[in-house]
């Protein structure tokens, strides 16, 4: 079984299939997540003289964990591709934190991390998708055709992943903006209630700063207390009303 050769050096470009001088290369673009997102390219080329594999110091130090040799180009593509499961797996870890956040507070931060993450899985799908379109074709060209539809069975399953998660990131928003239009409601409900008590003592206020010549209340010794007191009585009664109800 032939070895596989590792070069370092920058591969850049999206997924793609290459064929020249009779040798196939692929360029496969990676997806990793820690604490940010970012992005790596690996080519892997098939010829007569094995399988060679190239990507940057950074690249390769991240897949070095998946770097099982294997016989051929599609299984060394394999091999690699499930580096994607340990990305999944930490986004999913992070959109599910973001989701328990959001039911709990609105903020400007927790916003932008999820549609940040969103549009990162968004990258991801569209990745997936033409991944998807290069092995669809080369199992059509019966190129390594069994190790192709296993790699096409996982390629499937990250779709459909990504799509979960896609998912996850709009109900993480909704969450969100159900909160803030719960704190919204109750910050409603106290000015309400508080609006509420304030319009009879308001009421009694302007029949008493009328000033009338012939209001009899005008002239009595204790009229002041006497409106403060029914004012008092007024509030406790709508307080402990809206209390039984339990509007407060």
């Amino acid at each position: 079984m032939p070895d596989i050769a590792i070069v370092t050096e920058n591969v850049s470009g999206s997924n793609r299939i290459i064929i020249r001088d009779g040798e196939i290369a692929v360029i496969i673009r990676l997806h990793f997540y820690d604490k940010e997102f970012s992005q790596g390219s690996v080519e892997l080329q098939e010829g007569k003289n094995g399988v060679v594999l190239k990507a940057s110091e950074d690249t390769l130090e991240k897949i070095k964990g998946f770097l099982v040799k294997r016989g051929n180009i599609a299984e060394l593509a394999w091999s690699i591709l499930q580096n994607e499961y340990r990305t999944l797996d930490h986004i999913e870890a992070k959109v599910e934190k973001l989701q328990n956040a959001s039911i709990h507070s609105y903020s400007r931060e927790i916003l932008v991390n999820i549609v940040k993450i969103k549009k990162n899985l968004f990258y991801m799908h569209r990745d997936y998708i033409r991944l998807r379109n290069i092995v669809e074709t080369a199992i059509d060209d019966n190129y390594h055709r069994r190790e192709m539809r296993r790699i096409l069975r996982d390629i499937n399953e990250m779709i459909e992943v990504v799509e979960y998660l896609v998912d996850a990131t709009t109900t993480a928003i909704q969450l969100m903006q159900n909160t803030l239009s719960s704190k919204m409601n109750e910050v409603m409900k106290i000015l309400t209630v508080i609006a509420t008590i304030m319009m009879p003592l308001t009421l009694i206020t302007g029949i008493y700063g009328m000033n009338f010549r012939n209001m009899p209340e005008l002239y009595w010794s204790y009229g002041y207390y006497y409106s403060l007191t029914l004012m008092a009585i007024i509030a406790l009664v709508m307080v402990i009303y809206f209390k039984r109800k339990g509007i407060i």
